[in-house]
């Protein structure tokens, strides 16, 4: 083996790490929502805040962003991450993560009655098995205590894929730049409904801190570095780590444990996701979802 094919294993691992780190480090978000006792909203409104801090270090001089596809784009994200920590305080943190891991699913039919791009057959079974694991985790939780919060759970997965078909048009943006935006936006979007709310202990501060910068900036940054060594295939792959590893960082830390309900619907939801990817990781194919399939949890 040549010194050349040697390094480009080498760049190939680091970029494994890098994200796998990323993924790890997204997972955590169930935990902290899970310890802290402020109202959801104050919540996203500290961590957008703190994220906006760490984002405004990438923003870049870029191309004139359209004005409709960004309102859109802030407006999503905002309504999908405040419905997505809502559903953390109602119901556990499997039926949140794993439904909000619907968001690529439903981008399937958006991107077909918006652009009239055909779904592949892959994506066609990958919709089917998806579906059927939304409908596995509903009917387990009808009737239930947290029948709101799984309601909420599946809402924020369709608020994420309105965000993703909305990064469509701004593939032209700088990431780091849209981000920082969306993050800001969030920020003053959310003000008027948690001004009131907006008193922190120091380590309610601290939490929220590292929410922001550590479980939300540094691994949007490893998986951008990621991606410049690793196809978007395997990097939305190797991320499907997070759904997994999430229930079990909450199971471990304050003895939450999933429904029989949750186990087999997120497994269903999770494994039709992975299998898609791998389709196309192998047959050397990217779908129309690809673009955003992993921004900011």
């Amino acid at each position: 083996m040549n010194s050349k094919s040697c390094s480009g294993n080498a760049d190939l691992n680091r970029g494994r790490i890098l994200l796998l780190t990323a993924a790890a480090l997204w997972s955590l978000a169930g935990i902290f929502i899970k310890f802290l006792s402020l109202p959801p909203l104050t919540i996203v409104f500290y961590r957008s805040f703190f994220a906006s801090l760490f984002f405004s270090f990438f923003v870049r001089r870029s191309v004139a962003m359209p004005r409709g596809p960004l309102l859109v784009s802030m407006a999503a994200y905002t309504a999908a991450i405040s419905a997505f920590v809502s559903a953390n305080k109602i119901t556990s943190a499997a039926n949140a993560i794993a439904l909000q891991y619907t968001a690529p699913i439903f981008v399937f039919v958006m991107i077909h009655f918006s652009f009239r791009e055909k779904i592949a057959g892959i994506s066609w079974v990958s919709l089917v098995f998806g579906m059927f694991g939304i409908a596995v985790i509903c009917v387990g939780s009808a009737g239930q205590p947290d029948a709101a919060g799984v309601a909420i759970a599946l809402l924020s997965g369709l608020l994420f894929a309105i965000y993703m078909v909305s990064l469509r048009y701004l593939k032209e943006a700088n990431p780091g730049t849209l981000t920082f935006l969306n993050n800001l936006a969030c920020c003053l979007i959310l003000l008027p409904f948690v001004k009131s709310e907006l008193s922190l202990s120091f380590n309610e501060g601290c939490i929220v801190a590292v929410m922001g910068i550590a479980q939300l900036g540094i691994p949007y940054w490893l998986f951008s570095k990621g991606l410049e060594k690793i196809s978007l295939q395997e990097a939305s792959l190797i991320v499907l780590i997070e759904p997994v590893l999430n229930p079990i960082w909450v199971a471990l830390a304050v003895g939450e444990v999933p429904s029989k309900a949750t186990l087999i619907g997120g497994s269903l939801i999770i494994t039709s996701l992975g299998f898609r990817t791998l389709w196309q990781l192998f047959n050397g194919t990217a779908g129309p979802a690809q673009r955003g399939d992993r921004d900011f949890a």
